[in-house]
């Protein structure tokens, strides 16, 4: 009898070692940027696309629509399973948006803006996307992020193209239905039509009415990291 309940515990501290396993495997590489995309000369401009229509501006102001292909949104939760944290990651393309810039920083008589769309985020789990996308995010009444730039600091006066700089952009975040204030630490940079950015951001679930998600054995902390990843393009007139 003793050898076999020792059995049945050995086995069953190996199944929960396995447990374990699998999901310290799924715990996802953050994978943040550091720094701007590097912007490419061989990459043909925005200003092609006949689907973006020209917008008179001032002289000195520039307009970048920005280009999923180059761009992306991404998220980043701690999760917790009994104890072991673990790393979720979603991510996606879909984003859109208008940046415009005179040489002082942000032009104010346009409205600069992204939209994310989280309908399309995807992690390496499908059956986690599922369920943040239905319950969490309830993304069929909310499906779309969108921020609105209110202000850009640390522009600098003079300058040189396609040198990385440190900015601080402002606005207000709209998730689930519920509009907060957000501030970005981005790196960016700018050559000819192209401009480029990483921009980092933290806030709590709870700030937007969302309750963090939690299931039978796992539970996701209430802080968000976020980054948006963006290449924006100015259209050829």
């Amino acid at each position: 009898m003793r050898k076999i309940l020792l059995a049945t515990a050995l086995l069953g501290v190996i199944a929960f070692v396995a447990v374990i396993g699998v999901f310290l495997l799924r715990s996802d590489d953050a994978n943040l940027a550091t720094e701007a995309p590097a912007i490419s000369t061989d990459t043909e401009a925005a200003g092609g696309d006949a689907a973006v229509p020209p917008v008179e501006l001032p002289a000195g102001v520039r307009r970048f629509v920005i280009d999923p292909s180059g761009s992306s949104a991404k998220y980043v939760v701690k999760e917790n399973l009994r104890l072991i944290d673990t790393t979720a990651v979603g991510e996606t393309s879909a984003i859109s948006g208008e940046i415009y810039l005179s040489p002082d920083g942000l032009y104010a008589g346009a409205a600069s803006s992204f939209t994310i769309d989280l309908r399309e985020l995807e992690s390496d789990e499908s059956r986690r996307d599922s369920y943040i996308k239905r319950t969490t995010l309830d993304t069929s009444r909310f499906p779309f992020a969108e921020f609105a730039v209110e202000s850009l600091s640390g522009f600098p006066a003079g300058y040189v193209e396609d040198t990385q700089v440190e900015l601080t952009l402002s606005g207000s975040m709209t998730i689930h239905g519920v509009s907060q204030p957000m501030t970005f630490s981005v790196l960016a940079r700018q050559a000819g039509d192209s401009l480029t950015a990483a921009a980092d951001a933290d806030f709590k679930m709870t700030d937007f009415g969302i309750e963090p998600p939690s299931v039978q054995i796992a539970t996701a902390r209430n802080e968000v990291h976020i980054q948006i990843v963006l290449l924006a393009r100015e259209p050829a007139a």
